[in-house]
């Protein structure tokens, strides 16, 4: 379990990596006018996935993970109806005469051909990893040079790397699956659309709760509280990503109680650690990622960080729940959810002060009330005391950053020290943690008493 996830960790980190080298160089080069305008190329990118998954993606991962025999007819059929809802969506490109940022649905059939999804249902975490590690560089490093050589073709040049990505990460999925890139698209493929239609629902709702929310509140902030909010966003979905490969990664094994725990508690470490950075040395942080005028934004990070911690904490809640079938109960949770992060949004833009906080703030309030309403659809004795057992000691443990800070100042080798030891006696105590005789009492009476 390790093992294979270290070897995951490495290629997304990597990734991530150079994700964020691209944000300290866009902000040191662009304009509050561009990085808002990348922003929500960004976000309509993401609401185009969003969009073309429609609950298709995570039902078809399912699938693949159950089936053994048969699965390229899942997949061939997930394929035709992802392209052929992509062709429709394709024609909303011609809206961007009135919005130019709308062009960019003519792309829409390279994203829906590609299919990394059904790696992690094949069970090849290591090589989805390895396909979304190209889907994040090759925007990532177009970024990086564009803002030092083409800082005024930075928007075509960034549309240009989301194409030349998906199309190969599609292209290279299909050879490793030995399965087709091309499909033939069909309208009575749409049909299974209409039978996921609950899940697509709470994938859509799922999306505004993180970048997406920028698509609407674009109309109600200025371009300099959309970039500031984009650029912690974007930090933000990186450490959901991270979230997400440590879900998908054991998407198999995830049905067990005991795994389940397992993944919680590796995701709540990842949370901690993405809150400690803020808590504890927001401006170090913050001027080693994005330019020094990020600093007066500090309480937009924090809240974020907040916002990750929590999520952290019922990280395989929504696949638990699909995997029991409950495919009501998580579209009504995701969707309640992303009402109160919209809703709640528009009102602080309105009558309160025009600041990108409130809109991390928004996200935190979505990510709480989704995490409530799993907890309470899972109806599993112990689920929250459970995880807070495991994770308080590495709480406790996080709290040497607070105090080598305080002893020894904010500076780079105080930072990377107190991620040292923190990294080392996390790692001591996580071996005992991840032995199934550790984990709690509660998981493991339930477990016999369901056998």
């Amino acid at each position: 379990m390790i093992k294979r996830l270290f070897i995951v960790a490495i290629l997304t980190g990597t990734g991530h990596f150079v994700n964020l080298i691209s944000l300290k160089f866009i902000t040191n080069h662009a304009n509050e006018a561009t990085i808002a305008f990348i922003g929500e190329l960004d976000s309509l990118t993401l609401l185009m996935v969003s969009i073309i998954a429609f609950g298709l993606q995570l039902s078809s991962t399912r699938e693949l993970a159950i089936l053994d025999k048969d699965w390229q007819e899942v997949y061939y059929t997930t394929q035709s109806a992802r392209f052929t809802l992509s062709l429709f969506l394709m024609l909303l490109g011609g809206t961007g005469f009135i919005y130019t940022k709308n062009y960019l649905f003519f792309i829409a059939p390279v994203i829906a051909l590609n299919a990394d999804y059904a790696l992690y249902g094949r069970g090849k975490p290591v090589l989805g990893a390895m396909v979304a590690f190209i889907r994040v560089f090759v925007p990532s490093i177009t970024i990086i040079i564009s803002s030092v050589y083409f800082i005024n073709e930075l928007p075509l040049l960034f549309c240009l790397s989301i194409v030349i990505s998906y199309f190969l990460v599609g292209f290279v999925v299909s050879k490793i699956l030995l399965v087709n890139y091309f499909v033939k698209p069909s309208l009575k493929s749409l049909l299974k659309y209409v039978k996921n239609v609950k899940i697509g629902l709470a994938n859509v709702a799922y999306f505004f709760i993180g970048v997406g929310i920028l698509n609407i509140l674009s109309y109600f902030n200025s371009n300099q509280a959309i970039s500031i909010a984009y650029m912690a966003l974007k930090l933000y979905m990186i450490f959901i990503g991270v979230r997400r490969i440590i879900v998908q990664s054991f998407f198999k094994e995830i049905k067990e109680m005991r795994e389940s725990l397992k993944v919680d508690y590796l995701s709540m470490i990842a949370g901690v650690m993405f809150l400690s950075f803020f808590l504890f040395y927001p401006k170090l942080v913050i001027t080693m990622l994005f330019d020094d005028s990020y600093t007066a934004y500090q309480t937009t990070f924090i809240i974020l960080g907040c916002a990750g911690f929590v999520s952290s904490i019922t990280s395989s809640s929504g696949a638990r729940l699909l995997l029991k079938n409950k495919d009501k109960q998580f579209s009504y949770n995701f969707i309640i959810a992303a009402v109160v992060t919209i809703v709640s949004g528009i009102c602080f833009s309105l009558f309160m002060v025009d600041t990108p906080s409130l809109i991390a703030l928004a996200i935190l309030l979505g990510e709480i009330t989704v995490s409530i309403l799993n907890i309470l659809s899972l109806n599993e004795k112990g689920y929250l005391i459970n995880r807070l057992k495991l994770i308080y000691p590495v709480v406790l443990i996080a709290f040497l950053f607070f105090v080598i800070k305080y002893c020894f100042n904010e500076n780079i080798w105080t930072f990377s020290y107190s991620i040292l030891l923190f990294s080392l006696l996390v790692s001591l105590y996580s071996k005992k943690v991840l032995k199934t005789k550790s984990l709690s009492y509660n998981d493991l009476t339930n477990d016999k008493n369901k056998k």
